[in-house]
């Protein structure tokens, strides 16, 4: 009868045990997925010509979205005892910004543009994959600051025509699309995929405030990236900077 008693007793202590533990989880939670808005650029400036305001990363962007899902693979173990810090690698496995360059009308207004025309579905899209290290900071129950830095290899779409005073003597155009063949590029075709993307390597610097599952995430990312272009000076491939700031709710899976 003792035995029994005692076997009882131990089998409902490992019971407790195992339910405990499975109704633990650690703050520093792993896969999460981000979705909120993006600014893309710098406003156009009406004192420069088109080609003067992509080059220096104005894009006449409204704010757009973004989605991007990931995992962080922390290097220490987690524990049931209190852990201040942890760190790890922040892989963003994907993340896609969407906005709208819809601003060049005000922009032709404004420089007195007179006659001008806008083509094209005026999309800026980029697609990345962030790969960088990240510390978190557990000060307080389930309370988590995360500090990352990341480096991104980002593709971007652009499509937008712009022309203004057209056939006059002060024309002015920009476009994301170069129509001019390389020299013995017979086959050469402006508008095929692979040359409306650009592509190029960006930095990223972000932080997370949470609670638990939900909470708040800045990232700021900035780069350069090769795209074809045409102007009334001069087309072919060039340098683009580009940069985003973002704002997301993120979900701690």
């Amino acid at each position: 009868m003792k035995k029994n008693l005692y076997f009882l007793v131990i089998v409902l202590l490992v019971s407790t045990a195992q339910v405990n533990a499975q109704n633990w989880r650690s703050a520093f939670r792993s896969g999460y997925m981000r979705l909120g808005i993006n600014t893309l650029g710098d406003n156009l400036d009406p004192a420069l010509s088109p080609v003067q305001n992509v080059f220096d990363g104005r894009y006449g962007a409204s704010t757009g979205y973004v989605f991007e899902f990931g995992k962080v693979f922390y290097f220490r173990k987690t524990t049931q005892e209190k852990q201040l810090i942890n760190f790890g690698l922040d892989w963003t496995i994907l993340s896609f910004n969407y906005n709208k360059m819809d601003k060049w009308d005000t922009y032709a207004r404004e420089s007195n543009g007179g006659d001008y025309t806008i083509d094209g579905t005026k999309i800026a899209a980029a697609i990345s994959s962030k790969l960088g290290p990240v510390v978190s900071f557990n000060p307080t129950e389930k309370v988590v600051i995360d500090f990352r830095f990341q480096i991104a290899p980002v593709f971007r779409f652009y499509d937008l025509d712009y022309i203004d005073h057209y056939e006059q003597p002060n024309e002015r155009y920009f476009s994301f699309v170069n129509y001019e063949a390389e020299e013995g590029d017979e086959d050469y075709d402006g508008e095929a995929i692979k040359n409306r993307i650009a592509f190029g390597v960006a930095k990223s610097f972000g932080i997370t405030l949470r609670r638990k599952a939900i909470g708040i995430a800045l990232d700021y990312i900035s780069g350069d990236v090769k795209s074809n272009y045409e102007s009334e000076t001069s087309f072919g491939k060039a340098k683009i900077p580009a940069k985003n700031f973002q704002v997301k709710l993120s979900l701690t899976l």
